[in-house]
């Protein structure tokens, strides 16, 4: 028998069996309610009309894509525009990117990045602060095949830093 998990768009095909429970609760954790809401928030794209950089990620493993838009001050962040057709995670990371990144320097994006790589990669500690909401992202540490689509807003954005750095060094 298969239960089907529905997220949004995305649906999921869990079968029933001893190596599934383990993924069910995993999966139930990680579509909590908490996840639902912010996820909600990047339902409908929000392009920016005239940004700085805009920039196309596609996560080969499971197809999930994002454009992003940025408008920038120097090395500072002040808009996020964005068209996301991903699972949960990936609509996770453009969420909490889209209400905590505006403000924020080059810096902090490409540490918050480096720290949500190595939190699936490595295990490491989930952010604080301001970024707390991506402990969301916990539970995918186990699912390597989710982790291209839970790393592609961030890998995203450290694409238009570098492609606004290059253009500055021209």
């Amino acid at each position: 028998m298969l239960n089907t998990l529905e997220v949004g768009n995305v649906g999921w095909k869990l079968a029933e069996s001893s190596v599934s429970a383990h993924l069910d609760d995993d999966l139930l954790e990680l579509y909590s309610t908490r996840l639902h809401e912010l996820t909600r928030q990047v339902e409908s794209d929000h392009r920016l009309e005239s940004p700085d950089v805009t920039v196309d990620q596609r996560s080969p493993i499971c197809g999930s894509t994002l454009t992003l838009d940025l408008s920038v001050d120097g090395e500072t962040v002040t808009d996020i525009g964005y068209a996301v057709r991903a699972c949960s995670l990936g609509q996770l990371g453009t969420a909490v990117l889209a209400r905590q990144l505006p403000g924020k320097s080059f810096a902090e994006a490409e540490r918050i990045s480096a720290q949500i790589r190595q939190m699936l990669k490595q295990e490491a500690e989930a952010p604080q602060g301001d970024w707390k909401d991506l402990e969301l992202l916990l539970p995918a540490i186990d699912m390597r095949h989710r982790h291209g689509s839970a790393l592609l807003p961030f890998e995203a954005v450290c694409e238009a830093i570098a492609e606004l750095r290059a253009r500055k060094n021209d």
